[in-house]
């Protein structure tokens, strides 16, 4: 009896250790992602601490990715190269040359940043996102349904909590820095747009599995949040890029038939060139014509400033337009440029010149390019029929059925929140913007698998 007994409770040890290793990377993602909504209220600019926690608990899926790199394969290797000219272009290379101890040029260079509460070196987020985003997508469709669901809720708590601060004046904040933190009135402000830009990021992939679900009522009240509080901390770059966002969402999901041979994607990523390669020049022409001073006195003050901070960086640019100042050499120009310039190309431009330009601008046009109807991430056929069936009467569904289509406007409005973000606030190289990306995409991932179960089960 003793051994039956033993060996009973041997195989539920074995079951339990089954079940914990069969959902381990979902239990990671379960904490990161409810600690996500924490973490951007309390500390949006600490983010890269928890992709850190995240990222390695899941380095092994660098080495099980199931498909990952081949999938990801354009998106890897331009981050790379960008990432590996910056390291050439820095300080520490520099250094290095010139036959400084690699300890010694290592501490003094700008590789590793200190500021706005986070140490980061970008090489190791690199690798660290990578294997967060390999998690997320190593999951199948019923564990990422049951993930997502929870993170709705998550997500709508988070735009609650900051309904209320926008209605109350950043109430809460203001009662948490008198009694804990002491923070500043100007920095509350800050922490309060930067949560909202947190919150904005994960708009798109929550209103593509609510709306799958059937449940808008979310959708709304996340929406409403993101109008207040935008309008509460006066960043008007969150109301322009919800705007923008919306505007791609309603044209790709109703791209007319007239324009059929026309891929919308392609539309998108050569429309993308246009604040990459093109914006510098803009800026160029309104410095030569005189218009960028005229302008300015018609401006909102923060636009006004802006167009200060475009053409000194544009001017700095044009003094080494080919290989730039280095990589973070945008900080050596404060107080003109305070950090960066406000904009990821004149960035790019500014520290390493045409080939970072171009390296930026290749990115984002192969990342709106590859989201057509053929990408292995967000494939899936299913009966037209059935398909038909389940989708409403406005949905411009193909007759292949093809769930791609579907997907397709929610990813490209998500890119582009993104993309205006970071055209007209965040620099290249801020580290909690940079892995507000990367949850960016495990929520786009983890949304397409959720929406995929979601129609499965009205099936």
């Amino acid at each position: 009896m003793t051994d039956k007994l033993g060996l009973l409770s041997a195989d539920r040890n074995k079951s339990l250790w089954r079940r914990i290793k069969a959902d381990y990377t979902a239990w990671v993602l379960y904490a990161g992602l409810t600690i996500f909504g924490l973490w951007a209220y309390v500390s949006t600019t600490g983010l890269p601490a928890l992709l850190l926690l995240i990222g390695l608990l899941s380095l092994g899926h660098l080495f099980l990715s199931h498909g990952s790199w081949k999938t990801f394969a354009p998106f890897v290797g331009l981050t790379a190269l960008m990432l590996l000219l910056a390291l050439f272009r820095s300080d520490f290379a520099e250094a290095v040359a010139r036959g400084v101890p690699l300890a010694e040029a290592y501490k003094g260079s700008q590789l590793v940043i200190t500021g706005d509460v986070t140490i980061t070196v970008p090489m190791i987020i690199w690798v660290i996102a990578w294997a967060s985003i390999f998690g997320a997508r190593s999951l199948n469709d019923v564990k990422a349904y049951a993930l997502f669901k929870w993170f709705a809720y998550v997500l709508t708590a988070l735009a609650v909590v900051q309904f209320l601060e926008a209605v109350s004046h950043f109430g809460l904040r203001q009662m948490l820095s008198a009694n804990v933190s002491k923070s500043r009135d100007n920095m509350l402000i800050v922490g309060f747009a930067n949560t909202n830009c947190a919150l904005l990021m994960m708009f798109w992939p929550l209103v593509m599995v609510q709306m799958a679900r059937r449940k808008p009522i979310t959708v709304i009240v996340t929406a409403v949040a993101l109008v207040a509080a935008a309008f509460a901390s006066d960043t008007n770059a969150h109301l322009l890029a919800l705007l923008a966002s919306t505007a791609v969402f309603f044209a790709v999901k109703y791209w007319p038939r007239a324009l059929k041979a026309v891929a919308p994607e392609r539309v998108m990523a050569v429309l993308s060139l246009i604040p990459m390669l093109l914006f510098p020049a803009i800026i160029y022409a309104l410095m030569q014509s005189g218009i960028a001073q005229k302008i300015k006195t018609d401006l909102l003050p923060s636009w006004a400033a802006r167009i200060d901070i475009w053409t000194y960086a544009v001017s700095r640019s044009l003094e080494k337009p080919m290989w730039g100042w280095g990589y973070e050499a945008s900080r050596q120009f404060d107080p003109i440029i305070p950090n960066h310039p406000h904009d990821m190309a004149l960035q790019a431009w500014l520290e390493l010149g045409i080939p970072g330009l171009l390296l930026l601008a290749a990115f984002w046009f192969w990342l709106f390019w590859n989201m057509g109807i053929k990408g292995e991430v967000i494939e899936e056929r299913v009966p037209s029929d059935g398909l038909r069936a389940l989708d409403d009467k406005t949905e411009n569904v193909p007759a292949d059925g093809n769930l791609a289509v579907r997907f397709r406007p929610y990813l490209m409005a998500q890119a582009t929140c993104f993309l205006v973000i970071g055209t007209i606030s965040y620099g290249l190289w801020r580290a909690w913007f940079y892995c507000l990306g990367a949850f960016a995409v495990m929520a786009a991932i983890l949304a397409i698998k959720a929406v995929r179960q979601s129609i499965k089960l009205r099936i």
